[in-house]
């Protein structure tokens, strides 16, 4: 009888949930799991740093989330979760712009964890928090121990990314495009499109709009989902409100205008661009330039005479196919 009774008690009283249960559920983002698991904790565990930390992952409000994960550390959080716990308020922090509490987050953490899981990561906030101070010369000797350890391609990439960007704000132009250049012409890798998103903002900088189409071009090919498109286009719009009217062509014998479509490294994605055009019944050419040693395939459009023809059918393109384009003198 007392067997039977104690079999029955097993099945029906809902086992307590463990720490290590519902980290994996959150991790496998079966959070409403996770929040009953949370919820079935004893009354006496939930001033523990773990619950703290585990209420920090399924809290939807960053700034409740982030409260959570500070009260965890002062609760003493265990070894296995503390690392994420400083990792995750490090990204909070700098998502923020609070760099002084993000600077004493990576210090306190490369102070436990010299060689941690995310010492990288780290160490990249703490380029970031130089890059803010406009300490560049601090930052970039940090970018360089980075890059010496760190050699596989992602984190190479990264590095140079951060070093080509702290050079252009430490007015080293020269060698920060150099280093963009050669990393956009790497077949793959999340600092491909940083690069040609650098080195398009830094066209529009200098009132480069060929250069800045270019790489706008190259970056819509590549990465048509890239944040930075929105955001060339319309650093590109304003440049181009401002740009006074360009007349080179009327002035030179022999020459015309035509709006440039698109700039392509593959010959097929260059020919695809081109058929989009032939309902508009004007000239279309496809011409190959080459670029630091790289061969391009750039797409025109019509062939004008002067320049208000060439910008009015650029406007009418922009508008039917939602994407910018430029009107250059051949």
């Amino acid at each position: 009888m007392k067997r039977c009774l104690l079999i029955c008690l097993l099945v029906v009283a809902p086992l307590e949930a463990r720490g290590d249960d519902i980290y994996v559920l959150i991790q496998e983002g079966r959070l409403q799991e996770a929040r009953d698991s949370l919820s079935r904790l004893s009354t006496a565990s939930l001033r523990d740093g773990n619950v703290l930390f585990f209420r920090s992952l399924l809290e939807r409000d960053a700034v409740k989330s982030a409260r959570s994960m500070e009260a965890a550390l002062k609760a003493s959080v265990d070894p296995v979760y503390q690392e994420e716990t400083y990792y995750r308020l490090a990204q909070y922090y700098f998502v923020r712009g609070d760099y002084t509490h993000l600077s004493e987050i990576v210090s306190e953490y490369r102070t436990l964890w010299e060689d941690g899981q995310y010492a990288p990561q780290m160490r990249r906030f703490s380029i970031a928090v130089d890059e803010e101070l406009k300490a560049y010369e601090s930052a970039i000797r940090q970018i360089d121990r980075f890059l010496l350890s760190h050699t596989d391609d992602t984190r190479r990439q990264w590095g140079l990314i951060d070093k080509a960007r702290i050079m252009l704000a430490f007015d080293k132009r020269i060698g920060a495009v150099e280093l963009l250049r050669s990393l956009s012409r790497e077949k793959s890798g999340p600092g491909v499109a940083q690069a040609l998103y650098l080195l398009g903002r830094d066209a529009i900088s200098r009132k480069r709009t060929d250069d800045a189409v270019f790489y706008y071009n190259i970056l819509r090919e590549g990465y048509r989902s890239a944040v930075g498109l929105d955001a060339l286009a319309e650093m590109m719009a304003d440049m181009a409100a401002a740009d006074s009217r360009d007349d080179s062509a009327e002035k030179l014998t022999g020459t015309y205008y035509t709006v440039q479509v698109g700039v392509f490294s593959q010959n097929d994605n260059a020919k695809k661009q081109a058929e989009i055009f032939r309902g508009y019944e004007k000239k279309i050419d496809i011409q190959d330039k080459t670029i630091a040693g790289k061969t391009y395939r750039v797409v025109y459009v019509g062939r004008f005479q002067n320049y208000d023809e060439a910008h009015d059918f650029k406007n009418l393109l922009e508008a039917n196919h939602h994407e910018t384009y430029q009107v250059v003198a051949q």
